[in-house]
């Protein structure tokens, strides 16, 4: 697999590979984004000091993304860091090869950026997958703008609700259901 690479989405809006480069931008969008970040970060010990988890985190995602194994991106608009969107390979997958995850900023939700940013996304794996691939998203069910991301990139990419990829994921102690969304087959074939 690839190394990650930096994408272009619409308008100025472009996705840098996740580094420790950006950690000063995550720490005060994680900060301005509570408690709803909670549910985009399951992996994350909340009650343990934030700026060395989130640094380790930077160091691991950009050593895994040299090697393809997993795909961690920051987005920007113009020069704004907006919010992260991941590419994994998890213990939870069912029938996909990847998990998508996203996350925007409280200040820039509501702008139609996760869509933008998962179009990049989905389009460079299905380019550089290595043949077809599939990709699961799991969402919190009470996280309103997370579906309605998830639920209109099926439509636009083919997708459907797949109950079989719901699972429990621990968040903040807590385990709660996830539903999933399965894009199974990329790159899209033509339509004749």
């Amino acid at each position: 697999m690839l190394p990650t690479p930096s994408l272009e989405s619409i308008g100025d809006i472009r996705l840098f590979p996740a580094t420790p480069e950006w950690h000063e931008s995550v720490m005060i969008a994680i900060d301005e984004s509570q408690p709803g970040v909670r549910h985009a970060l399951p992996w994350f010990e909340w009650d343990l000091t934030m700026p060395p988890q989130i640094l380790e985190y930077l160091e691991e995602v950009e050593q895994m993304g040299k090697g393809g194994l997993s795909h961690h991106w920051v987005v920007k608009e113009g020069e704004h860091f907006v919010g992260l969107i991941a590419l994994d390979h998890t213990p939870h997958l069912v029938v996909g090869h990847w998990n998508l995850g996203y996350w925007i900023r409280s200040s820039c939700q509501g702008r139609r950026l996760a869509s933008y940013s998962i179009d990049a996304v989905l389009g460079w794996i299905g380019r550089s997958g290595g043949g077809p691939t599939a990709v699961e998203m799991r969402v919190d069910p009470t996280n309103e703008a997370g579906v309605a991301t998830a639920i209109s990139t099926s439509r636009r990419w083919r997708g459907h609700r797949f109950e079989r990829g719901d699972v429990e994921v621990e968040v903040d102690g807590q385990f709660i259901l996830h539903h999933c969304w399965l894009i199974p087959r990329l790159p899209l074939e033509e339509s004749s």
